[in-house]
């Protein structure tokens, strides 16, 4: 925390010229503060006096606990190191590349090298010029120079920082980012004080304003806001005395009027009870015990026999045999015999010997039929020649045997 306490400053110049004037300023730990007024207002000053650069006239400056005025030459570069600071012209070393720039800031308070080679790519990166680390300010422009600036104010983590004039020599667009960083900054918990007379910026930004003239506050938006606070608690007017309140006496209770004694009501004449019918059944409804008697249950009564007349059992029929039908095995006809054969000696099969016998029948029978007793020896020869044919496997048997299956085929359908 900040606290400038009843600060002046004059300086012993010929004119005796008075910088500040009773200055009292507190700024809290993790606020974004703007200090604005005309050239000579003292905002410089007043800068200069919370880095230690000028010990104030009279008054003390607090800082964490420590008054600056009274520290020793020893001590304030360590104190310095809270601070980080940016001002309106850069301030960038042009023989050294922004990384050297940054790095600049952490050789001066000594810093080992492996650390340096981590933080500055960090800071660079968190301005957006990680990719400008070789550049030389030069070939910068200036919002990237101003970012540069960022970066080495920031790669020590400061606890505040002091940004004089930062958008002074930028254009509108350039000025938008530089005050989004600071805005960035501000919402890790760094403590950022701005000092500018540009009232654009202030009003675009909405944060707490401390106006400054001819070395004196005249304004702050901190004091205006508590001052409408206690505007709107309503103060006790004087001639109203306040007493503590009287004790709270009880009120006495009415006593109870009795009550006249109401006649007691006629009793309902009893419902009719039903006619007997043989359909009508008896129900009675559970509502639950009545108050102070003991809990009954009431059955529902149902007199199922008056209804419903006993059902006789099903009769259990016996349970029949399976049914078996029996296979009749029908003889196979004269016909369906010989089609079987000739269908087996037309696939290349040798006559059976039944075949060769049902042929010598059927020979018999034709000679007795014609009437002939002899047979002649030619005839004898012609048999033996039939028979020996017959037995000879192949297409010569097959064409001996069809002619009679067919003759006999057709002397059966005659």
């Amino acid at each position: 925390m900040i606290q400038f306490r009843q600060i002046s400053k004059q300086y012993n110049d010929g004119a005796k010229t008075l910088a500040l004037d009773g200055v009292d300023l507190s700024i809290r730990d993790g606020e974004f503060v703007f200090i604005t007024g005309d050239s000579g207002a003292g905002k410089s000053t007043l800068v200069k006096l919370l880095m230690g650069m000028e010990k104030p006239t009279s008054g003390s400056i607090i800082v964490d606990g420590l008054n600056v005025a009274q520290l020793e030459r020893s001590r304030l570069p360590q104190y310095r190191r809270r601070f980080g600071c940016i001002y309106q012209d850069f301030q960038l070393l042009s023989d050294f590349t922004a990384y050297d720039n940054v790095a600049f800031a952490q050789r001066v308070i000594g810093t080992k090298g492996k650390n340096i080679k981590k933080r500055v790519p960090r800071a660079l990166a968190e301005v957006g010029l990680e990719e400008k680390a070789k550049s030389y300010p030069s070939q910068l422009s200036g919002g990237e120079q101003q970012r540069v600036a960022i970066a080495r104010a920031l790669v020590n983590g400061p606890l505040y920082l002091i940004a004089d004039e930062p958008t002074g020599n930028l254009d509108r667009t350039n000025t938008d980012e530089v005050m989004g960083l600071l805005e960035a900054v501000n919402n890790t918990g760094t403590t950022v004080i701005v000092i500018t007379h540009d009232e654009q910026v202030v009003e675009r930004m909405g944060k707490r304003v401390v106006e400054m003239k001819n070395g004196r506050i005249t304004s702050d938006t901190a004091w205006l806001a508590a001052e409408k606070a206690a505007e709107s608690v309503q103060p006790v007017p004087d001639n109203i005395e306040l007493t503590a309140p009287a004790p709270a006496v009880e009120a006495a209770k009415p006593e109870a009027v009795p009550s006249p004694k109401a006649e007691p009501e006629p009793e309902p004449a009893p419902e009719p009870a039903p006619e007997e019918d043989e359909n009508y059944v008896q129900e009675t409804l559970d509502l639950g015990p009545a108050s102070g008697e003991e809990e009954e249950i009431e059955q529902v009564v149902m007199d199922l026999d008056a209804i419903t007349p006993p059902q006789p059992e099903p009769e259990i029929l016996p349970e029949l045999p399976p049914l078996v039908v029996p296979t009749v095995e029908l003889p196979e006809s004269e016909s369906a015999k010989k089609s079987k054969l000739v269908s087996e000696v037309l696939k290349g099969w040798t006559a059976p010997a039944e075949v060769r016998e049902a042929e010598e029948e059927e020979t018999a029978e034709e000679d007795l039929s014609e009437g002939t007793s002899e047979i002649p020896a030619g005839a004898e020869t012609a048999a033996g020649t039939e028979t020996a044919e017959a037995e000879i496997p192949g297409p010569a048997a097959e064409e001996a045997v069809l002619p009679e299956a067919e003759k006999e085929g057709g002397a059966e359908h005659a």
